[in-house]
């Protein structure tokens, strides 16, 4: 049905956009809340600018290094 593999261009975007929202969190909690912390959904705190970085990360493997994003590597037999 649909390719789940890692180069896969549907993979590719939805991680760029769970990056964008990862981005977007930390940004907004820096930009408009002033703040260097924002709550998420449990209620707990994530450093922002943690959340920025992260969210950076995953846009720049699923765009340069999408095998990153894919399934762990075949264990080799002894």
């Amino acid at each position: 049905m649909f390719s789940t593999g890692p180069k896969s261009p549907l993979v590719r975007i939805v991680a760029v956009l769970a990056g964008t929202a990862v981005f977007g969190w930390g940004l907004g909690a820096i930009l408009w809340q002033g703040d260097l912390h924002y709550k998420n959904w449990f209620g707990e705190l994530v450093f922002a600018p943690l959340a920025i970085l992260f969210g950076l990360v995953i846009i720049l493997s699923a765009l340069f290094k999408p095998e990153i994003l894919g399934r762990a590597p075949k264990r080799l037999k002894r």
